[in-house]
């Protein structure tokens, strides 16, 4: 409570120093403004989404006041500089340069503040009647068809198997079967096949949708800020509201995903070393598969934005959001392959959330490797794990320091995110590289080694009050983590050795508190959330998040460039936009998870065991099921992951 008293203190000294009411905005030119779409569909017309920077050839009120306003970067747009989607057939009259034509357009509708526009670039156009169709779309239709051939045929064969009494057809068709996957996909974890010790982790089923849903959500705010609104004083505005201020501050919550994935990896291969032995090749055995677990989705998706997304529509956005992102990713699409693309330049629109997805994977690496060492060495396992989180700590305070950057990832202009973080020095630096998210990770690695301690000397957790209760607080503590960072947002930040010691400690904190409350819920801890995380519900939408998180964007894309008109921004609008782009989302995942991702899983499977030795004695003697740590991890690891 004193923590929140002290943040509306902070809110209201820090509040703008700059405030317009509908009145003074009225006097501005639109930041944003569409031609309309209906009216420029003739053969061979022209339109345009096109930037203009504003000039005043004598003093101009209206000019000043834009510069005043833009002065104040942190909260405002670039109100000096407009954005228009222009029509050019319509003011092409007797200019044959089609970008002096664009110039003109927007001079006629800046002219009565007594201003000029002088043009900055018109690269997204689209032409009616335009062909968009390529050789890679068409061979995108074929490996649909294949995979569509694939399932069906492998699908009735498994039905007329079962009908027959026998079910034993080639093992790499059987991959493809919809039967087959759909048992995985609705497989309940409360009833384990091969270890009962995986049933406790059915609670992680539920943070991950929940998870997923607050990501969708964070991408809601974020479409809005780039796309063409005709009330974007409502995203400045959201700068000077403690609310929105603290929702600004979420994207911190991405070190839950990252404590989940480090578990899982770690705690499977610790059940896994029970039986076999970790070595350097099955380490590089389960980053084969990591690749191949993650891939299928995130390179159909991929494949589908170059390919097939700017055929589906049309729009006066569809350039500026969908075509520009078919180029961006025709040209980046080998670094999301190699998982890498975390550390290109950014002002390219390419599936930028997967950013998630290059960081997971390098953390992967880096964790099992470090558990090989840790299984060769146990005695140094606190030692490895403590010096891990300290090194990520100390790293993001001297960053943060050195480059006098703000430890809040969404502490930048709206311009700023309007460009997809163009010219951000902290998106690159703090936010993006994985040995920055090395917290969650090594944090998720720690609660595995904790687990598996516990449960082999049959001490349960939740009999313990002092751990129960510290369960319950967890999140509590996160989210004062997570609203102090509130402070950072205002007009006058505090100063840089806070950034730093904040920036240090914030993905620390968090990702301990809440690896605190994932070991409550994975040792039953009782409370009302648990109830709800366990719920059967959550089962197949949870193995469904990592297709979720991969896909939604492109839903919420195809949902904006679609507007005809300036989109308006509310709370509702949000709340709305939201429930939809799930909805949708989920539904489209299912087919996806059945037809692309789950088969390739399978076939992995069956390749693998075709590749093991198969030993005499085995060949009639009944014997226990084999573990190893690919084996296990596909077993285990069915289950879709964020």
């Amino acid at each position: 409570m004193k923590c929140f008293i002290i943040l509306i203190v902070i809110h209201i000294a820090f509040g703008s120093i700059i405030e317009l009411n509908d009145t003074d905005f009225a006097r501005l030119p639109p930041l944003y403004d569409l031609d309309d779409w209906s009216k420029c569909q003739q053969p061979n017309d022209k339109y345009c989404v096109v930037d203009a920077v504003l000039l005043a050839r004598s003093p101009s009120p209206v000019y000043q006041l834009l510069q005043e306003y833009s002065s104040q970067s942190l909260k405002h747009y670039n109100r000096s500089q407009i954005h228009r989607g222009v029509c050019v057939s319509r003011c092409d009259g007797n200019t044959s340069d089609w970008r002096a034509a664009a110039e003109k357009c927007v001079n006629e509708t800046v002219q009565q503040y007594g201003l000029e526009a002088e043009l900055l670039n018109a690269t997204w156009c689209s032409t009616v009647g335009e062909s968009r169709n390529s050789q890679s779309s068409q061979v995108l239709w074929v490996v649909v068809i294949l995979l569509l051939v694939l399932t069906l045929l492998a699908t009735g064969l498994h039905i007329l198997g079962d009908k027959c009494g026998r079910c034993d057809g080639n093992k790499y068709l059987m991959a493809f079967s919809l039967k087959k996957n759909w048992h995985i996909l609705n497989y309940d974890r409360s009833k384990p096949r091969h270890d009962a010790r995986m049933k406790d982790l059915a609670c992680l089923e539920g943070m991950r949708y929940i998870g997923i849903q607050c990501v969708i959500f964070a991408h809601v705010i974020l479409i809005y800020v780039y796309s063409y609104i005709d009330n974007p004083q409502f995203i400045e505005k959201t700068f000077d509201s403690i609310v929105w201020k603290i929702v600004l501050n979420s994207p911190v919550w991405i070190q839950a995903f990252f404590s989940i994935s480090g578990f899982l990896m770690a705690y499977t291969s610790l059940i896994v070393s029970e039986k076999t032995t970790l070595t350097f090749g099955k380490c590089l055995l389960s980053i084969l598969y990591r690749w191949i677990r993650l891939t299928p989705v995130a390179i159909f998706a991929l494949w589908f934005t170059i390919a097939w997304y700017p055929q589906l529509g049309s729009g006066p956005q569809w350039a500026w959001i969908v075509d520009r992102e078919a180029h961006d990713c025709s040209e980046r699409w080998w670094y999301h392959v190699l998982y890498v693309h975390n550390h290109i330049p950014l002002g390219k629109f390419c599936m930028g959330h997967t950013w998630y997805l290059a960081v997971d994977m390098q953390l992967h690496i880096i964790g099992i490797l470090v558990l090989l060492l840790l299984m060769r060495y146990p005695f140094l396992t606190s030692a490895v794990l403590a010096f891990l989180l300290l090194a990520t700590t100390v790293a993001a305070g001297c960053v943060t320091y050195l480059y006098q950057l703000s430890p809040i990832i969404t502490a930048q202009s709206p311009e700023d995110l309007r460009t997809f973080f163009l010219n951000s020095s902290i998106l690159p630096k703090l936010y993006l590289p994985s040995w920055m998210n090395m917290s969650g990770y090594v944090c998720g690695m720690a609660t595995a080694f904790i687990h598996s301690h516990y449960q082999k000397a049959a001490i349960k957790l939740n009999q313990k009050k002092w751990f129960v209760s510290l369960c319950h607080v967890s999140l509590h503590l996160g989210s004062v983590v997570v609203f102090c960072g509130a402070i950072f947002l205002s007009d006058v930040a505090p100063p840089q050795w806070a950034s730093a010691l904040y920036a240090a400690l914030d993905r620390t904190l968090l990702s301990i508190f809440f690896s605190i409350f994932m070991l409550g819920c994975i040792n039953e801890c009782k409370n009302p959330l648990y109830n709800l995380l366990t719920w059967r519900g959550f089962s197949i939408l949870g193995r469904l998040s990592y297709c979720a998180y991969v896909i939604h964007f492109i839903i919420l894309r195809y949902t904006v460039a679609s507007y005809t008109q300036l989109g308006h921004v509310t709370i509702y609008s949000m709340i709305s936009l939201l429930i939809t782009t799930s909805v949708v989302t989920y539904l489209l995942c299912i087919p996806i998870c059945l037809i692309v991702e789950l088969p390739m899983i399978q076939l992995w499977k069956a390749v693998f065991e075709s590749l093991e030795p198969v030993h005499p004695t085995e060949d009639h003697a009944p014997t226990s099921p084999k573990f190893d740590l690919v084996a296990s991890i596909r077993r285990n690891q069915v289950n879709c992951q964020a």
